[in-house]
Order: structure tokens, then sequence, then C-alpha cells
């Protein structure tokens, strides 16, 4: 049988491991120009202190009436087993514990966690509307991942521990370093959070689905439309927030080989790329009328001709293409009872991501060298930059170099007027 020492070593050890679950700031030690704020860490760390607190209590309170006994067999069996016990909880604490090292530690690169906390800064913006419901949402976390595209783990969702997930945490990949205007993807991700926040999940497939039988449209038509409202609904939410920035970047981002544009799955609640672009053009045309986005479309279009999708295909998206507008009015006009019959543009000002103001910022900074950004919110400075690219002769670099000094200024809570030149 295990001596009275080495038991009482592994009690020590023990204790000093449940010790460490309190220690993830100390351990991160992200610097204070990179540090996340208190209200995340608040967030992330309670979690950690609750069972940190559970097991001190337990050892303690087991431990020592087996400590003061440890002289005889019985005791020993039982502390053996009580340490066992720990070790295994201790294991599953610490992958949550490890899971935040990660995603913070990304932190510490040069630039890279100041440009994150913008990104935080951004998100937060896309979720910050006028509802009881997203009033109680923490501030997401943002961080790099390899990949193709964003995704996000929401708030409440169980991590691989089992803890749930304290905030929202949105991955982007890496290479969205050098193209900051697409970051839509980021309000996109936001989105996700905001429509199970309000309910929206399992009631806005019901509503287009509703809208697209009063239409007329084919029942697989509507079957598939209610399934792609997954990806829908946050689409739409990017655009509430950006406008026209976020059928500009869905465009370019989207512009991928044809199999994927033109693939149509019944179990991806990812829309093809081919209506999923085409829906965020008539989101524009429905908000302001004409304007780049015919351009976009007619561009859109002989770029990826419905003649190259394959006969079953070609079938599907010739019909969902007739429906585009019916699904648009649908997302525009109809009145939610989880938002108090409000409808979701209802949340947002629209005119503030206006396409024609935009475009006279650009226009004024282009006479006066200096490119104002005080009046907007971080998601309307986004559609501003987008606007910047799509309309100005700025060089990436130079655009890139704006764009950086913006995501750190975010990140510092600074509002500014920023040089143009």
């Amino acid at each position: 049988m295990i001596s009275q020492n080495e038991l009482y070593r592994r009690f020590i050890s023990v204790s000093n491991k449940v010790k460490l679950l309190s220690s993830l700031r100390k351990s991160i030690a992200l610097p204070v120009d990179y540090n996340i704020t208190e209200s995340q860490w608040s967030a992330i760390e309670s979690p950690l202190f609750a069972i940190e607190a559970k097991l001190r209590t337990c050892l303690k309170k087991e431990g020592r009436e087996h400590l003061r006994l440890i002289h005889q067999a019985e005791a020993k069996r039982a502390l053996t087993l009580l340490l066992g016990k720990m070790e295994l909880e201790l294991s599953k604490a610490f992958i949550y514990f490890d899971t935040f090292v990660d995603l913070l530690s990304q932190r510490h690169l040069p630039e890279v966690g100041l440009l994150l906390g913008g990104c935080d800064a951004l998100a937060w913006d896309a979720l910050k509307k006028d509802h009881p419901a997203l009033s109680i949402i923490e501030k997401p976390l943002v961080s790099f991942n390899r990949g193709f595209g964003a995704s996000i783990l929401r708030e409440g969702v169980p991590l691989p521990d089992g803890t749930p997930n304290p905030l929202a945490t949105i991955q982007i990949p890496y290479t969205k370093i050098k193209d900051k205007y697409n970051l839509t993807s980021v309000v996109h991700e936001s989105g996700h959070s905001a429509m199970v926040q309000l309910g929206l999940v399992n009631v806005l497939p019901k509503a287009i689905g509703d809208a697209l039988t009063h239409a007329g449209a084919p029942e697989v038509i509507g079957k598939l439309f209610a399934l792609w409202t997954m990806e829908i609904g946050p689409d739409f939410w990017g655009f509430c927030n950006c406008g026209a920035a976020q059928a500009s970047s869905a465009m370019e981002i989207l512009s991928l080989p044809p199999s994927h544009v033109f693939k149509v799955s019944a179990t991806d609640p990812h829309p093809p790329p081919f209506l999923r672009v085409l829906l965020a053009f008539e989101w524009c045309r429905h908000q302001w009328g004409t304007g780049d986005w015919d351009e976009w479309e007619k561009q859109w279009l002989t770029t990826y001709p419905l003649e190259a999708a394959s006969a079953r295909d070609r079938k599907v998206l010739a019909a969902g293409r007739r429906y585009v507008s019916t699904v648009s009015r649908a997302l525009f006009n109809t009145k939610f009872s989880a938002l108090d019959k409000r409808t979701i543009p209802s949340l947002f000002d629209l005119n503030r991501s206006d396409p024609a103001r935009l475009e006279r910022l650009v226009r004024d900074a282009e006479s006066s060298g200096i490119l104002n950004l005080s009046e907007l919110s971080p998601c309307g400075q986004l559609a501003l930059f987008r606007t910047l690219r799509n309309k100005s002769t700025l060089s990436e670099q130079s655009l890139d170099r704006l764009m950086t000094a913006w995501l750190i200024r975010l990140a510092r809570g600074s509002k500014f007027k920023e040089h143009y030149t």
C-alpha cells in the first residue's frame, strides 16, 4: 500500500493543481495594450473560480478527515480514491482552461493582439441593438483559425469539456489580416448569436416558408429556403449593420469555382453562393433602389451563367432565383412576436449605412485628405472602408494601413478622424 508520506505529497500536488484553475489571467499575462476587457475576463474566469471553489471545499472537508486518520488503511484507501476523482475533474476543467489559453495567447503576437481587440469591438457593435435580449450577452472574443471561412461558438453552447461557453467565440481565417475590408464575416458570425438570442432561429424559416407558399413557390424551394435561413438570417443581420458593404464583400468572398457556387444541398444550411449573393444584391435594391449592386449583379451573372451548372442544380437555382424578391420582402417586412411585433430592420438605423452618404464621405476624404469616421458606428466605419476600396484610387497598401490604425483605435476605444493619404 502507498506510504503515508507519498499519499500526503500527492494530496499537496492535487491541491496545487486546483489552485492553478484561478491562474489563467496570470498565466497568459496579456500586456495592457493587448488585454481583453474586465467583463470578458470575468465571463471566462467565473467557471474556473466556481470549479476551484468546489474542489478546494471538497479537499478540505473530506481530505481533512482522511488525513487525520491517514495511519489507518481505510483512510488511506478513501484518500486515494478521492484524489483519483479529483484528478479526473481537474483534467476536465483544464480542457476549458486550455481552450482559452489557445484563444488568448494569440494576442501576444506583435500587432495581432490589438487587431483582434478591434475585431472584438466590431463584433460587439454588431450585437448592440435596442432589444432586452441583446442587453445581457457578453462581448464576443475573436481569434484566428485555419481554414477558409469564419465560424462561431455561441455563448452557452457546450465547450469540449461540457462547460457552457461563457461568451461567443468567433474565429476568422488569418488571411483576414490582409483583407480587413471583408471583416463583414465577423458581423455575420455575430448575427448567428443575435438570431438565437432574439428567438428568431425557429420563426424565421416559417416566415419565409409562408411567404414562398403564398407566392406559389414549389414545395422543394420552400423547404430549401427554410433550411438556408440558418445562414440567410445572419447574412441579413450583416446587411442591416453594414449595408451594401455586406453585398460587395459577399460577392468577393464567394467568388469560388463554379462547382462551389452552383452546388445545391438538401442538408447544408449554407445557400448556394449563386443565390446567396443575388439575395444580398436584392436587399440593396429593396432598400435603396438602383445602384452599384445592379452592375455587380450583371458581373455576377456573367461570371456564373446558370448554363454552367449541372442540369439538376440548374433547375433548382433557376426556380430559387425567381423567388429571391419574395424572400427579401419577408425579411424586411415580417413583424415578429419575438421582437414585440417589430421587423428585423427596425432594430437598426439603415440610413447610417446609406451608400450615397458613404460615397460623400469618400469624396470628402479625397478632397480634404481626412477620412471622417466620427459619426459612424464601427460597423458603419467598416462599410465606409469597403466603399473606399470600391470607389477610390487608394492603393491596397494605403487602405491596409488605414484599416490597421482603425482596428487598433477601436481596440483602445478611441474616436478619430483618420488621415486618408
